[in-house]
């Protein structure tokens, strides 16, 4: 190879590594930040649990197990993700802890301060909650506290549906085990989504979004979100969920603000879609829109 040559091969990586570097999400003070809350809802029927016979290890998974994609109550959605992009410096990432439905017992815990550090807690046959999230090029930890092993199966969605999937990793997480994995960022350039699944116990099914700073949410059981001390600009707001699709509009913040955004998911003939009408507004003039109809 030429000197020549290697100059420019120099030059080039030290140009994207600066560039990935002026990507990198920042942590620092945010004055006079703004605050979003909102709640996520879903008309129409949605689809019903699926059930699993179990046959590998029922004495430890049980003999029946159920997942549910799409979990609601009063028509307010559960577990729908919800990003700000474009937010490049701001606050830390909150400490938090999310758990599966019953009987699994499993749990995605993420730390606080300059990295998301997810940690899976695999308990009960169960990796943890439907939906989450993850953070690209930073090692993941899979633990397994139960005394079976477990076929952890990744993949990156190559569409918004998630039909298209690549292999990520395939590896045995052994009884009372741990490894760490990471989700490079060369490997999700094509999508935000990652499916995550047990190829000994085929109701292990969780789905992750990519995120890049801490300002997300994720939907509660009554619908509801929240993401506060926002730093004041101009953004792209996401509410994202597996099965029904996602959703995306402009915001514009102001110092000292607060709004409110609302989603609605619907669903017609068995297939999900999203509504265009989406609300947002800010929270003044939503408590006047309450008060006027109440008068």
């Amino acid at each position: 190879m030429s000197n020549v040559i290697k100059y420019i091969l120099i030059a080039y990586l030290i140009f994207i590594g600066g560039a990935m570097m002026a990507q990198a999400y920042e942590v620092t003070q945010v004055r006079d930040g703004a605050t979003i809350r909102g709640k996520v809802t879903f008309s129409g029927t949605p689809p019903g649990p699926l059930q699993f016979e179990v046959e590998k290890n029922p004495e430890v998974c049980g003999g029946q197990r159920s997942l549910v994609k799409v979990e609601v109550q009063n028509e307010l959605l559960k577990g729908a993700v919800v990003i700000l992009e474009g937010v490049e410096s701001g606050k830390p990432f909150a400490k938090q802890e999310f758990q599966g439905d019953a009987p699994g017992k499993g749990t995605f815990q993420y730390a606080e301060g300059e990295k998301l550090d997810l940690q899976v807690h695999t308990k009960n046959c169960n990796f943890g909650p439907f939906t989450g999230v993850l953070t690209p090029d930073e090692a993941v930890r899979f633990n397994n506290h139960d005394s079976i092993k477990h076929t952890l199966h990744t993949f990156v969605s190559l569409d918004s549906g998630g039909s298209i999937l690549r292999t990520l990793h395939n590896r045995d997480i052994r009884p009372d085990g741990a490894f760490d994995r990471t989700f490079g960022s060369d490997k999700l350039k094509e999508s935000r989504v990652v499916r995550i699944t047990c190829n000994r116990h085929d109701f292990m099914q969780n789905w992750l979004y990519v995120v890049k700073n801490p300002y997300f949410a994720i939907s509660d059981v009554h619908g509801h979100f929240m993401i506060e001390d926002i730093p004041p600009g101009h953004y792209i707001m996401r509410a994202w969920h597996p099965v029904l699709g996602l959703q995306e509009r402009d915001v514009r913040l102001m110092p000292n603000t607060a709004f409110v955004a609302n989603f609605a998911f619907f669903r017609i003939r068995e297939k999900a879609m999203t509504s265009r009408k989406l609300s947002f507004q800010s929270e003044e003039a939503a408590k006047k829109e309450v008060s006027s109809s109440l008068d």
